[in-house]
């Protein structure tokens, strides 16, 4: 199933508590000889959902099950299950970064206007769904990993070049230390001023 040794992910989901779809991607091989029809994907779904334990209020580390003789990596919060589903032979730390990063991503992207926001939501999901899509198509190609760092996932979904990302934080360490500088300059003259 592996071609070259690449890590073969067959399906990346984003679903809710009841398996209920927000956003799946199935590559070609899945779509094709394992799970053919939107039924005996759904159904799957259900399964997983109903094998795994039900997520708490807060963000949930990254934890396998394996389910159906599949290797499910996946990380919950709220009413939202992130998961990639692999064959039991592929390396599971690989499939760790990559539900890490997308689950990141999907948080980056998914935020609400709110500094109270409580995670990753059903509703904030589906809000973003364009940006989740996009991230689901971002982080693999056909079941081949391409991208596991949710920072350049983030970037990719905002159009923003790698680099841009880079040069505007030291761009904004520069600002910083220029104000710094400028207020302590001028305190200095207003402090030498007086005495």
């Amino acid at each position: 199933m592996a071609e070259d040794g690449l890590v073969q992910i067959l399906a990346l989901l984003v679903l809710d508590t009841d398996g209920g779809r927000l956003a799946v991607k199935y590559n070609s091989y899945a779509r094709k000889d394992l799970w053919p029809t939107v039924k005996q994907q759904v159904a799957f779904e259900k399964r997983v959902i109903n094998k795994l334990p039900k997520p708490s209020a807060t963000r949930s580390d990254v934890d396998v099950a394996v389910i159906d003789d599949y290797t499910v990596i996946f990380q919950a919060c709220n009413d939202v299950v992130v998961a990639a589903v692999a064959a039991s032979s592929e390396n599971e730390l690989v499939m760790l970064e990559l539900a890490e990063g997308m689950y990141n991503a999907l948080s980056n992207a998914c935020q609400s206007q709110s500094f109270l926001s409580s995670g990753l939501t059903k509703q904030l999901v589906l809000d973003s769904l364009s940006d989740v899509l996009f991230i689901l198509d971002e982080v693999t190609d056909n079941g081949v990993i391409m991208e596991t760092d949710d920072e350049k996932i983030s970037a990719r979904i905002k159009m923003i070049d790698e680099t841009e990302v880079t040069q505007s934080a030291q761009a904004e360490q520069m600002f910083q230390k220029a104000t710094q500088s400028a207020k302590q300059k001028l305190l200095g003259s207003l402090m030498g001023s007086r005495g």
